[in-house]
């Protein structure tokens, strides 16, 4: 009998560490929400992206959305970023909530994007993986605010749209005048950032858009090999500013090179 008590909580140890509840990750930044202060939370923010999931979500859908947390908050302040867990067992919590907005079991997580109260809203996507990069563009596109990726500044983004199909003088004329922006950033990283969208500016404008095909190969066979970490971040960050050059379709003829 001594025996078994003892091995009693060796065992019920072994089974948590083995369930999925021992794999949920934490959400920093995210509000839970139930069905008490859902409505009423909602409208106290302007937008707010809120993950229906189940009571104690993990795996790489739960880990975009809690490094979407991360950078929704040092971005704005006008972002509600919440989840609503969903039992379906005990006391079924908040499973009336999900079947308000049409999920079940079978459709989590859920995300969607409400602007101003929990009556307009849109849900995110059902053809999307559920990325960090999805859910930036996701809120980046259908609200004011600006998420954007690592590295990337809005005004330069903005400023570099559809650059890559623009008349060379136009292209000069885009750096002359960034190059004026870039001199009143004052934060060291933005200022570093600033410069390689110059730097791919100037790469464009003299070879053409297949200089977007080119380094962009460059750079992920970089960051495949043998770097630190520090390295790798820099390299993405390169990535993703470089990907704001990209254009659905090239109207412009390219360069011959000679």
């Amino acid at each position: 009998m001594i025996k078994l008590m003892l091995t009693l909580p060796l065992l019920l140890a072994t089974l948590l560490a083995q369930s999925p509840l021992s794999d949920a990750i934490s959400c920093a930044g995210c509000v839970d929400l139930d069905e008490i202060n859902f409505d009423k939370t909602i409208a106290r923010f302007p937008y707010a992206l809120i993950k229906f999931d189940i009571a104690f979500p993990y795996g790489e859908k739960h880990e975009a959305f809690a490094a979407f947390s991360m950078a929704a908050h040092k971005a704005t302040a006008e972002l509600l970023v919440a989840t609503v867990g969903i039992k379906d067992y005990g006391e079924l919590e908040n499973k009336a909530l999900g079947e308000r907005f049409k999920l079940d079991e079978k459709q989590l997580p859920g995300i969607f994007l409400f602007t101003g109260s929990s009556e307009n809203y849109l849900q995110f996507p059902a053809h999307l993986d559920v990325t960090l990069d999805n859910l930036k563009s996701f809120v980046s596109s259908n609200t004011p605010l600006y998420i954007g990726r690592d590295g990337c500044l809005k005004e330069f983004n903005d400023a570099i749209r559809n650059y890559a199909n623009k008349p060379d003088n136009e292209q000069l004329a885009v750096i002359s005048e960034m190059q004026l922006k870039a001199a009143e950033l004052s934060l060291p990283q933005e200022q570093q950032n600033a410069k390689v969208y110059l730097v791919y500016m100037r790469r464009i404008n003299e070879h053409g858009y297949n200089f977007v095909e080119q380094e962009t190969k460059r750079l992920l066979r970089l960051r495949a090999g043998k770097v630190t970490t520090a390295k790798k971040l820099e390299l993405q960050q390169k990535l993703n500013i470089l990907e704001a050059f990209r254009v659905h379709k090239l109207t412009k003829s390219p360069k011959v090179e000679l």
